[in-house]
């Protein structure tokens, strides 16, 4: 899921009994019509979560499971897309749990 916010979110956020993970940020400069602000994807999971649970959280916020299938089974480049994205939600949650 992709969020906005006026500050950069930090990669790591516990609002109440949930853990939030944000990544891809970009800033978006002020228009005539609209403030300066930023953009980020985030996914949402409890925070008590074990590391596969927080994997799963941040691959699901891109990818359903009828979308894995079809990259695993299809291949090509967005396999190898995906198999990035897989790596960044390791890499973002080995983070998060050291």
């Amino acid at each position: 899921m992709q969020v906005t916010s006026k500050d950069k979110l930090e990669v790591y956020q516990i609002i109440g009994n949930k853990l939030r993970i944000h990544w891809d940020f970009i800033e978006i400069p002020a228009t005539e019509e609209t403030d300066a602000h930023w953009k980020c994807k985030e996914a949402i999971v409890d925070k008590n979560s074990n590391r596969n649970q927080i994997i799963e959280a941040i691959i699901r916020s891109q990818y359903s499971v009828s979308d894995e299938f079809a990259l695993i089974n299809n291949g090509g480049d967005e396999y190898s897309e995906y198999q990035t994205f897989r790596t960044l939600a390791k890499q973002l949650t080995d983070e998060y749990l050291k």
